[in-house]
């Protein structure tokens, strides 16, 4: 099975968090994931996404996407914080962006996600409609793999527009 697709984010967001542990789960029970983490423009968060921005590699995304999580989600820190960032860029061994181009970035990606319809995060896109995915901690609990084709048949089901359970 292969879980992927473009997955809009802002480190800050809880949902985030948890999708992000069950994207994890899953690579853990060898279920190949292939997915583009973009950052959904946020000015509260702009260090921290012209961080990522900037990152020209996979691993370097990959590495800062996971600390910056843990600094904000485990340690309390906020995403806005410098200090945060630092401690992050520190932790996945990548250097600290300057904000300076990312006004700019940041407004082709809010054109990009007003396009595709993106509004919250997390939300994923892999063709058609886009699809704000919110888990909780039961997942992890549950069949990984199982919630994730779910997740992928919905997405693919362009006649699927919303699913909730509370």
């Amino acid at each position: 099975m292969r879980f992927e697709g473009q997955v809009w984010f802002r480190f800050g967001d809880r949902a985030v968090w948890d999708f992000y542990r069950f994207v994890r789960e899953l690579a853990s029970n060898d279920v190949s994931v292939a997915l583009d983490w973009t950052p959904l423009p946020s000015s509260d968060e702009a260090l921290a996404m012209a961080t990522f921005d900037a990152l020209d590699t996979p691993g370097g995304r990959g590495r800062f996407l996971h600390a910056m999580l843990g600094v904000v989600h485990l340690e309390g820190e906020n995403a806005g914080s410098a200090d945060a960032v630092a401690k992050a860029a520190g932790s996945a061994d990548v250097p600290v962006a300057s904000t300076e181009s990312w006004e700019a970035r940041s407004e082709v990606l809010a054109r990009e996600a007003a396009n595709l319809g993106v509004v919250d995060v997390p939300t994923m896109y892999r063709h058609g409609p886009v699809m704000r995915i919110v888990v909780n901690g039961a997942v992890l609990t549950g069949d990984v793999v199982r919630s994730a084709i779910t997740i992928l048949a919905a997405l693919d089901d362009d006649g699927v527009w919303q699913l909730s359970k509370s």
